[in-house]
């Protein structure tokens, strides 16, 4: 089950005896969990919860399942990385995980069960995964991507009373589409430095940009709009920025490299003819973006764009090979600028 659907069944107060909460997303995983013990342990009373982790031995855990509650109303067991989740199970592992399965169809009514695991992929054709499913609720965390976050963006922002312009919200889905990585713990504390930042609930494009500004794929789009503009000075000032932030010049290549691709796409679309929201549909673009971007192309031509491409692939190859000369981003930038100015 995904974590929207796990959270709506919260929400209507549907409980299951056993719960596994496991994926990559520990943001998501915690999120659930604080929601799923507000429901069954209204008061927060620590008596009525107990804690394993995976040096735990599984009949402790039984005994503590069977135990009926002396202070409360239920046993709330909290297991986290239980060695039975393992690839490689040892004998007693093996016969740990039989013993775990077998339980799991008699569970008494009083007590409930939440399985925490992050450690590395559940095999889903596993018996103990198949168990689970049939008796209780597994809730998968998975990482979420520029193209999924939506309704988590939405959903924070409501939490905190803020709301996002056209421009700042196609802003933050393409600084998210450039991360390696997307880190929904770190989203939300750069949200919540919005509320600190500014009394202001409705975030335009510019107060975005000055409190993310930290943030590597932001500051890279403002390098790019600073290329776009012919802003050598800036885009230098950036480039140093991100520089002495620890950011690899292949990893700003990279952007660079993606963005003139996304140039060459549009140019090439509007001469076949195609308008803004035929090229957004076709891109799989935010409108906004793709009018920037059309704006954008009226700099280069098609062959200066070709030619950008090529100067950023030898670039690119100079820098994985070593041989990359001094001041080399800095001379990509500048020739960048100086190609949209004779374009």
């Amino acid at each position: 089950m995904k974590y929207n659907e796990a959270m709506r069944q919260l929400q209507q107060k549907k409980l299951s005896p056993v719960y596994l909460i496991y994926g990559e997303e520990t943001y998501l995983a915690e999120k659930f969990l604080k929601a799923l013990l507000k429901l069954i342990n209204p008061q927060n009373d620590a008596e009525a919860v107990q804690y394993f982790d995976t040096a735990s031995d599984i009949k402790a855990i039984l005994q503590s399942l069977d135990s009926s509650p002396f202070f409360s109303e239920r046993n709330i067991i909290i297991a986290s990385d239980l060695k039975i989740f393992q690839d490689k199970l040892s004998d007693k592992d093996k016969r740990d995980e039989q013993q775990f399965t077998d339980y799991l169809a008699a569970m008494p009514e009083y007590s409930i069960l939440i399985l925490q695991y992050h450690k590395n992929k559940i095999d889903k054709r596993r018996k103990l995964f198949k168990t689970i499913d049939k008796y209780g609720v597994i809730v998968e965390c998975e990482t979420l991507n520029y193209w999924n976050i939506n309704d988590w963006l939405n959903s924070r922002l409501r939490e905190l009373n803020l709301r996002f312009d056209r421009e700042a919200y196609a802003y933050f889905i393409e600084a998210v589409k450039s991360m390696d990585k997307i880190s929904l713990g770190f989203l939300d504390q750069e949200l919540v430095k919005l509320t600190l930042y500014t009394n202001e609930k409705f975030i335009n494009r510019q107060t975005l940009e000055q409190v993310f500004s930290s943030i590597p794929e932001i500051s890279a789009f403002r390098l790019w709009d600073s290329l776009c503009d012919r802003n050598i000075s800036l885009a230098l000032e950036l480039y140093l920025i991100q520089k002495s932030a620890g950011v690899h010049p292949l990893r700003l290549l990279a952007f660079l490299v993606r963005q003139v691709r996304q140039m060459w796409q549009v140019k090439t679309y509007l001469n076949e003819g195609q308008n803004v929201k035929q090229i957004a549909s076709a891109l799989k673009l935010h409108p906004f973006i793709t009018e920037k971007i059309v704006k954008q192309t009226n700099s280069f031509s098609l062959a200066k764009i070709e030619q950008t491409l090529q100067n950023l692939a030898s670039a690119d190859y100079k820098l994985k090979t070593g041989s990359d000369e001094p001041a080399l981003m800095e001379k990509i930038l500048i020739e960048f600028c100086q190609m949209a100015a004779s374009a």
